[in-house]
């Protein structure tokens, strides 16, 4: 499996502290090789019209956000959890106003 950066999660990876650069750069390593054995347990198909988008749990905070596609795996962006349940709120919040 091939592994690519975009520039938006590049750019995020390169604002972090050294250590959890290393976490992200080591969880994100293996995932070619371990994709299937990953399990729910940090990685999380998300839910919505992209069924190929992943979130994958880096630690307690960190989020790294992929797609597969066939042999391909894009890593989309690096979040923090809190940045991701703030969205989900949002989202929750216009759906139930709309």
């Amino acid at each position: 499996m091939k592994l690519e950066w975009t520039f938006t999660a590049e750019s995020y990876l390169d604002q972090l502290s050294p250590e959890e650069r290393a976490k992200v750069l080591h969880a994100v390593g293996r995932l070619p090789m371990a994709w299937d054995r990953l399990g729910e347990t940090r990685l999380q198909r998300l839910e919505g019209d992209q069924n190929d988008l992943y979130s994958l749990r880096v630690g307690a905070d960190l989020r790294v956000l992929v797609r597969r596609q066939e042999d391909v795996v894009t890593v989309i962006d690096v979040v923090r959890y809190s940045q991701l349940d703030g969205l989900r709120r949002l989202a929750a919040v216009k759906q139930a106003a709309g």
